[in-house]
């Protein structure tokens, strides 16, 4: 029973359901009402595995700084052992990887880019600092992107309007990336990871991330000004936006390891109201 509730520890359910609810945003965003339910379907799965593997593979990799930061994980904590969770990294890999063949060449090759980067993040980037973090930006991004490319035929505008929820996950995720290594800083600076914590110390970090945060709040008016969105895409963006400004400055006023823990958990949730601000906020499926 414990090695069942470590393995759906491992899974992150709650991010694999904003992996998939992302997919659903970005083909939303580019038609998917009208065209290829089937494709976004097979998307959605292939993208939740993916992601799966990568929360597992992270996990199985960072074994023993999670033995600092985080003991109580599934893995330090000795519910699942780590040839266990391996297993289960490769075979939602595999899962992901192949599902995705029954779907279009696009979604193919974002998924396949994806796996590659899923892979290389976990076993080697993360360690590496700032470039760990636009992968994990780039990632998330991608989530949307798939989902856009579900959707047939494609066009410009289409194409488009999929990017800007793109655009705003990649700035909002390195921001929020940024702040995990500030939450992390223990942990990473005795296993000798180069996040920009370690590197450049705390404060210089919050600096850094509050940067990203700030471009995400300065460009989210924008797919509404732009005709894109509705009035309701506007009204969430601006929660979003009040949050992430409460969060600035709280980290820079105390760029601590608790303070970094709690802007963390607080980015997530704004950007499940992010996710929620497209998805309502299309033309067209709820207001004209």
């Amino acid at each position: 029973m414990e090695a069942i509730k470590g393995s759906i520890e491992l899974m992150r359910l709650l991010n694999g359901f904003m992996v998939g609810v992302a997919v659903l945003v970005g083909a939303l965003a580019s038609g998917l009402y009208l065209y290829h339910p089937v494709n976004t379907t097979i998307a959605i799965l292939s993208a939740f595995f993916t992601a799966t593997s990568g929360y597992i593979l992270n996990d199985w990799k960072d074994v023993e700084i999670d033995k600092i930061n985080c003991p109580e994980r599934a893995i330090p904590s000795g519910k699942v052992s780590r040839n266990t969770a391996l297993i289960l990294a490769i075979a939602f890999m595999a899962a992901g990887d192949i599902i995705i063949w029954f779907a279009n060449w696009e979604c193919i090759l974002i998924i396949m880019i994806g796996s590659v980067l899923i892979t290389a993040y976990s076993l080697w980037l993360k360690k590496a600092g700032f470039i760990g973090n636009l992968t994990v930006a780039v990632l998330t991004g991608f989530c949307l992107l798939v989902g856009g490319a579900s959707v047939e035929p494609l066009n410009p505008i289409a194409i488009e309007m999929a990017m800007w929820p793109a655009i705003l996950a990649f700035s909002l995720n390195v921001g929020r990336e940024i702040m995990k290594g500030i939450d992390d800083y223990e942990g990473d600076k005795a296993e000798g990871a180069k996040t920009l914590a370690v590197r450049w110390g705390r404060k210089k970090a919050a600096w850094v991330g509050v940067g990203f945060l700030s471009i995400t709040i300065a460009i989210s008016p924008f797919p509404y000004f732009m005709g894109y969105y509705n009035i309701l895409y506007l009204i969430l963006a601006l929660v979003v936006d009040g949050i992430l400004i409460v969060d600035n400055i709280l980290i820079l006023r105390t760029p601590t390891s608790e303070m970094g823990h709690q802007v963390k958990r607080t980015i997530k949730f704004a950007a499940f109201i992010g996710l929620l601000a497209f998805l309502i906020g299309i033309h067209g499926l709820i207001l004209p």
